[in-house]
């Protein structure tokens, strides 16, 4: 282990601590108004595209803003966000360390190829289906969900298309295996 990751480590330990009392007014925050999906309810939030770099021992994961410099960040719920590489998500957490990195205690799927997502669990509800996402957020109805889909009931998914009737009509999809 190398003294940067020894710090790094550290750092994403005591960081909450640290920056807790700190509140955020940078260029980068968000009001959202779309349901809690598990957000943080005070700190800092970031949207943007997220990259991922790095092979399997020393990954790293980035939020790149429209508006502002990429984002690195760090916690227990960076792998879940490096599975949405490519997407744009808003990720939330208590503030940023002292390199500017961001601990991830909430993420929100936003855009998938350019069309409004949402994440979530699979559940069927007769007669159709809808995405439970992380927290307490409210279901997401669903339609023209594929038959391939289907065989996902239960596991965590991405799901992406328009909303026509205040269902969200699934275009674009993935099954997220790895999600914890």
């Amino acid at each position: 282990m190398t003294i940067p990751t020894v710090i790094r480590r550290w750092l994403v330990g005591v960081a909450p601590f640290i920056v807790a009392a700190c509140a955020s007014s940078g260029a980068n925050d968000v009001a959202s108004d779309a349901p809690d999906a598990g957000m943080a309810s005070s700190g800092e939030c970031v949207t943007g595209t997220v990259f991922a770099e790095g092979v399997d021992i020393a990954p790293r994961t980035w939020v790149h803003p429209m508006d502002g410099p990429r984002v690195e960040l760090l916690g227990e719920l960076v792998g879940n966000v490096r599975l949405l590489a490519g997407t744009v998500v808003e990720v939330c957490g208590p503030g940023r360390t002292p390199d500017e990195a961001l601990e991830v205690t909430g993420v929100t799927l936003r855009q998938v190829d350019g069309m409004p997502a949402s994440l979530g669990t699979l559940r069927a509800a007769a007669p159709d289906w809808v995405l439970d996402p992380p927290g307490d957020g409210e279901p997401v109805p669903l339609t023209a969900v594929p038959m391939g889909l289907e065989r996902a009931a239960g596991q965590m998914i991405w799901v992406a298309g328009p909303t026509v009737g205040g269902r969200l009509s699934v275009r674009s999809y993935a099954v997220l295996e790895r999600w914890r």
